[in-house]
């Protein structure tokens, strides 16, 4: 791949990453959540998909947030009837976060539409391409978080 060919596929990677941005914006805003909300009902389901769930900590640590500022975004997702907050069966001080019913539910309504549209753009596809793609974003996700560290690393703030 040519240097233009390379720039070019980051300036489509940028466009994508947008495009997403505005989607979970507008459709955020319909539901009356904010970025960092939906951000953390991915990550809180994410945790759940793979048999936890996270707690106050956690979210903090994966959203780069205060601790105030997380307990400020879960009081307004349970204002929403979006998470359940319970405590640890192991720890009794720690309140694990789980999504409810309402989440779930509001999430097909706003990423159905996402998912249809992403899968009909997947069936122009063979099942090896779309084997390459999914390990290129797989490893420009790592790229990313990659970078982050070493912007936070080298940051003056440090």
């Amino acid at each position: 791949m040519h240097a233009r060919d390379d720039q070019h596929l980051a300036v489509l990677l940028q466009q994508f990453s947008q495009a997403t941005d505005r989607y979970i914006e507008f459709t955020g805003a319909q539901f009356g959540t904010h970025r960092t909300d939906m951000n953390a009902l991915a990550i809180i389901v994410n945790f759940e998909r793979s048999g936890t769930l996270p707690s106050a900590k956690d979210l903090s640590a994966e959203l780069h947030l205060s601790a105030p500022a997380t307990t400020a975004m879960l009081d307004r997702l349970a204002r929403f009837d979006l998470i359940e907050r319970e405590r640890s069966t192991l720890d009794r001080r720690v309140v694990l976060i789980r999504p409810t019913t309402d989440a779930r539910t509001m999430g097909k309504r706003m990423f159905g539409p996402l998912a249809k549209k992403m899968m009909e753009v997947s069936q122009n596809y063979s099942a090896q391409e779309l084997e390459l793609l999914a390990r290129f974003l797989s490893e420009a996700i790592v790229g990313v978080d990659e970078a982050r560290e070493e912007f936070v690393a080298s940051s003056p703030r440090n």
